[in-house]
């Protein structure tokens, strides 16, 4: 079929990659946390400047005479706090250190939520620092706003003086003497010039209280959580991009469904993933096969006619030589006269399985020309009246797979082939072992198991290597798959059913 496989999952990208993700994450937070510390809140101190309410024009020229008016009030003030003039004053009381630009830039003032007060920021880097320049620019502001007090009631007491002392001019020219209303005007303008002093007396600076500048402990901690929240936010998101890329790029095989779109070859079974202690029992070959490699025996004798069958996985770890030695029970329980070659001379697994380890002949001595099929085949009994036959990797001198020759090789499955109605030949992945690629041509199908997440790319790459040697893939066997109930019954079923002999039989006797 050779369909596209569907776009990855995000949760099953971040799954596949929760290493490379989490240490995205994580890193994301401490970078989140390192800069809200380098930059954040650690050096800001605060402070509030609690308003009087002017409740009179003449001591200030305004007069509050609403709440939203009294807002107003207080914003104006807030800017006054952070006017040059202010700034200025607070400069020198703290010795210059500052220019007034490095001031504008570091203090703010506002109204407060309730609007009463005016709550000056300052960040300067250094918290101590911060709280000096807080409390200078409060002291700053009394003083400043003070000084515009009392100028504004010597502005409006000296123009009331003016006037009373124009008034007193014009009786003493006029010689008409002082009247009533001459009077009543110049006692008007006396009571003014008195509440006027009172007020501007009363208002002083404007100032209700002070609450001194305090460092915003708090608010560093609060400003560290934010920023660790973000940072993980900011971290997931950039992990699960970087995940979905990664698996859309390295698309896997995740279950038999994909296996099946992206290949025009059968699915010969799939084999579910077992418990450490059920997938030592499938090297048991006293155990009944699982009923999923049974499967695969009866649809494996139906596809491959000539009974030949190359085994072998798209990596090693895929489970090529437990699907032999399970299917070859199988076929042995079911009457079949089954061989067994274990052509991986490397690694030697299946002859580790069925104790033949040590053997010196098998298809290591017989591609050097050093042994023959015959002397090499041993009889493996798998129960009462059932057993097969196994070539054995054999022993090898380092370096004696580069003698292997391929004719050899060809003429011993040539061999082989006779009186057995099934061999099968456990083949190591051939970009691991390419000393035995003259087996592929030589079987009448090539069986390719597939684990469960291996990559599409691996999977490509097997088939074209078999394709380029002239074998014919048969089919496949999906392993590592999802447990589902079915096949957890049946595997106890098979369980229950197990002799109470622990081990196969090996008898060492050369022939068919």
């Amino acid at each position: 079929m050779n369909e596209p496989l569907p776009a990855p999952n995000i949760l099953g990208a971040l799954w596949r990659y929760r290493l490379s993700s989490l240490g995205i994450v994580v890193g994301t937070v401490l970078v989140s946390v390192i800069v809200a510390l380098t930059v954040g809140s650690a050096g800001v101190a605060e402070a509030r400047i609690v308003l009087k309410a002017p409740d009179s024009a003449q001591a200030l020229g305004f007069e509050v005479t609403s709440e939203s008016g009294f807002v107003r009030y207080v914003n104006q003030r807030a800017l006054f706090v952070t006017s040059d003039r202010t700034l200025g004053t607070a400069r020198e009381r703290l010795g210059g250190q500052e220019t007034i630009k490095e001031l504008r830039e570091a203090v703010t003032a506002s109204a407060s939520d309730n609007g009463d007060s005016i709550l000056v920021r300052v960040d300067i880097g250094d918290a101590e620092r911060s709280t000096e320049i807080a409390n200078a620019v409060v002291t700053a502001y009394q003083r400043e706003s003070r000084a515009e007090v009392s100028a504004a009631a010597d502005r409006t007491l000296k123009a009331l003086r003016n006037r009373r002392e124009q008034l007193v001019a014009d009786i003493a020219e006029s010689g008409s003497g002082v009247d009533s209303a001459s009077s009543r005007t110049i006692s008007e303008l006396d009571q003014r010039i008195t509440e006027i002093r009172i007020a501007s007396g009363q208002f002083g600076d404007g100032v209700s209280f002070v609450d001194k500048a305090v460092t915003d402990s708090s608010g560093v901690i609060t400003a560290l959580l934010r920023d660790a929240v973000v940072g993980f936010a900011v971290g997931v998101l950039l992990a699960a991009t970087v995940a979905w890329a990664r698996a859309d790029r390295n698309r896997r095989v995740r279950d038999a469904a994909d296996l099946a779109r992206l290949s025009d070859e059968p699915l010969l079974g799939e084999v579910e993933a077992l418990g450490e202690g059920e997938t030592a029992r499938l090297h048991n070959l006293v155990v009944p096969p699982l009923g999923s490699y049974r499967l695969v025996s009866s649809v494996l004798r139906n596809t491959v006619r000539g009974g030949l069958v190359a085994v072998t996985g798209v990596s090693a770890g895929d489970g090529a030589t437990t699907t032999v030695l399970q299917v070859a029970g199988a076929a042995a329980r079911d009457g079949l006269r089954v061989l067994v070659v274990d052509a991986a001379v490397r690694t030697r697994e299946l002859s580790h399985n069925v104790a033949l380890q040590n053997d010196w002949y098998g298809m290591a001595p017989i591609a050097t020309g050093a042994a023959t099929v015959h002397a090499s085949t041993r009889v493996i009994e798998v129960g009462p009246g059932i057993e097969f036959r196994v070539i054995p990797a054999g022993r090898a001198s380092e370096g004696a797979p580069d003698y292997f020759r391929s004719s050899l090789l060809r003429r011993a499955m040539v061999e082989a082939r006779g009186g057995y109605d099934l061999v099968l030949v456990d083949l190591p992945p051939l970009e691991s072992a390419p000393e035995v690629s003259a087996l592929v041509p030589a079987a009448d199908g090539v069986v390719l198991t597939v684990r469960k997440e291996r990559s599409v790319a691996a999977l490509r790459r097997a088939r074209e290597r078999i394709e380029l040697l002239g074998g014919k893939i048969a089919g496949y066997v999906f392993t590592f798959a999802s447990q589902s109930s079915q096949t957890t019954a049946q595997h106890n079923e098979q369980q229950g059913e197990t002799p109470g002999r622990v081990s196969a039989t090996t008898v060492h006797r050369g022939g068919q």
